[in-house]
């Protein structure tokens, strides 16, 4: 996890790193000073993103992962879940089968670091735990993040040759995925809303 530590650190040091729709299309790391501005404009967008629209505000979902470290964590939890990779992370969540969702039905909104928002319909006949919602949420994403690179012209520069550019370019996928790669992602909390018909909405904050 320490990399993961100074990754974060790092990236809030330049971003406030949320999520927020993209407006425009740079789609290598050979204009890396323009790149980085529009990064730092959509961080900050996002940062400011407010969910009104959704509905009515039902509960907010936390994680918190048992460490031992307390150096950096001085309550002994990390406040994150890893999303390329949750399993580990998953064994030592606390509360991970309490059931924070009894609905059957969800509706997941993607929206970071996508340039297209999408949606995703989650049934489970018992309600969702903690662990159930970071493994589908965790499966949403590589889902995402394989049909990006599948649909997309403009592939993702791998990161050993990522020269002028630290972060990943921007794809031209079915997504339109910039900024961030998966293994950059981590989920933070789930803010539950209620929508006029009745449908139960999952607006996601994603650490990067």
């Amino acid at each position: 996890m320490l990399s993961k530590i100074f990754l974060t650190l790092l990236v809030i040091s330049v971003f406030a790193c949320n999520r927020i729709p993209a407006q425009s299309h740079l789609q290598t790391d050979t204009a890396s000073n323009n790149y980085d501005k529009v990064l730092s404009d959509r961080e900050k967008q996002a940062s400011e993103k407010q969910n009104d629209s959704l509905g009515d505000f039902i509960t907010r979902i936390d994680f918190k992962i048992k460490t031992d470290n307390l150096t950096d964590f001085e309550d002994g939890f990390i406040p994150w879940v890893e999303l390329e990779h949750p399993d580990k992370d998953l064994k030592k969540l606390i509360d991970k089968g309490e059931k924070v969702i009894r609905d059957k039905k969800v509706t997941l909104i993607i929206d970071y670091p996508l340039s297209k928002e999408c949606k995703f319909e989650l049934t489970s006949s018992n309600g969702f735990t903690r662990e159930a919602l970071v493994k589908k949420i965790s499966d949403k994403y590589h889902q995402i993040y394989q049909e990006e690179e599948s649909t997309a012209t403009v592939k993702t520069v791998p990161v050993k040759e990522r020269t002028t550019l630290y972060n990943r370019n921007q794809t031209d996928g079915k997504y339109g995925i910039w900024g961030h790669d998966l293994a950059d992602l981590a989920l933070d909390h789930i803010m539950v809303y209620k929508s006029a018909n009745g449908d139960i909405l999952l607006s996601l904050d994603i650490d990067s």
